[in-house]
């Protein structure tokens, strides 16, 4: 497949691409250059003509970018919905409009902030400030176009984002101490490789975490089960 990154540059996405390489033919799209043996794409995603020229060509996508942690980013909606927002509903109708029928949204776990006990994978999103919205959002969205569209559409809803070689999680801090969602983003892009190389599904939710007692609070089962995926990376060696 002819696949799109987008947020490639980022944290996540340089992670994420890995479990694709040698598979598939990947365009990588951030708003910034960044230095890739990939097909590069650099524009801003809230630009609905930029993401028209972003999916041409491609057989999948996979959203992945969101509103970077830079300071005031999610201090109020502006940037926020202008990114995760606008961005994901750019890509769905443009994708559309080129007749992709393929689509992986990197969501997050934090969309169940506000729910206790075990997380369904119907559990409706409740989060509890604007990030969780977005993201809440960027679900919504997704799968009001699958319905409408008859699209394949995976929702990962994904833990804390780590780097289990490193030990740096996605806010550049390093971790030492052992936490329940700790998630290497290899393994979430190895998720995703396995959604998108499916043909049978409609719209789903996968939850995805690295940690054994991952399994106690939300349906990772269902993931390894439906999709043949199983974490490499557990972090153990913190425990």
């Amino acid at each position: 497949m002819k696949i799109l990154i987008t947020g490639a540059g980022g944290y996540l996405g340089q992670g994420l691409v890995l479990p694709f390489v040698d598979r598939h033919s990947l365009r990588l799209m951030d708003l910034k250059p960044f230095t890739t043996p990939h097909e590069l794409f650099v524009g801003d995603i809230a630009d609905l003509n930029v993401a028209r020229q972003a999916v041409a060509g491609m057989d999948a996508v996979v959203v992945a970018h969101m509103a970077s942690r830079q300071v005031g980013a999610y201090d109020t909606p502006p940037i926020a919905f202008d990114v995760n927002v606008k961005g994901t509903a750019n890509l769905f109708f443009a994708g559309i409009e080129q007749g992709i029928r393929k689509f992986c949204v990197i969501s997050s776990n934090g969309v169940l902030a506000g729910h206790t006990g075990f997380w369904k994978r119907d559990a409706f999103p409740k989060g509890n400030n604007l990030y969780s919205l977005t993201k809440a959002c960027q679900e919504v969205i997704a799968e009001q176009f699958q319905r409408l569209h008859q699209l394949s559409v995976s929702v990962l809803r994904v833990g804390w984002v780590m780097d289990a070689d490193t030990m740096i999680d996605k806010y550049g801090q390093h971790r030492s101490q052992y936490c329940v969602g700790y998630t290497d983003r290899r393994d979430i892009g190895e998720a995703t490789r396995l959604a998108l190389e499916r043909d049978d599904i409609g719209y789903e939710v996968f939850y995805v975490e690295g940690t054994p007692e991952s399994a106690d609070r939300c349906d990772i089962e269902y993931t390894r089960r439906r999709l043949g995926w199983e974490p490499k990376y557990n972090f153990k060696g913190l425990k």
